[in-house]
């Protein structure tokens, strides 16, 4: 009961926070498609929609970021690096297959 009654503004803070960030990235998905609309650069709307919606991200991450214990931390810190690594080695084998292509196309392969 006393883990209840613990985690219960934890709760309600995250549930108004949640609401909070929908409500957000409802109005940057508005403001994207109204851009869109307008028949404005896709390309411009694009770039300035997905810069906003990083920086939601990164004020998102910053928050709860904030709220954990060191344990967490940690071990949010290992698995970042550990996706990190991952990501790399994944890019890094795109990059090697389309040289690949690339090459076979030239040669008119």
């Amino acid at each position: 009961m006393k883990r209840f009654i613990l985690c219960l503004p934890l709760c309600i803070c995250m549930n108004v926070f949640a609401q909070t960030s929908k409500s957000a990235v409802d109005s940057l998905e508005k403001r994207y498609q109204l851009c869109l609309a307008a028949g404005k650069s896709q390309y411009n709307c694009a770039l300035q929609y997905y810069t906003q919606m990083d920086s939601l991200l990164n004020t998102v991450y910053r928050q709860l970021y904030d709220n954990l214990d060191n344990n967490r931390r940690t071990t949010l810190q290992i698995s970042q690096a550990q996706w990190e690594e991952k990501k790399q080695t994944y890019f890094k084998d795109i990059d090697l297959r389309v040289e690949k292509k690339r090459a076979q196309t030239l040669a008119g392969h």
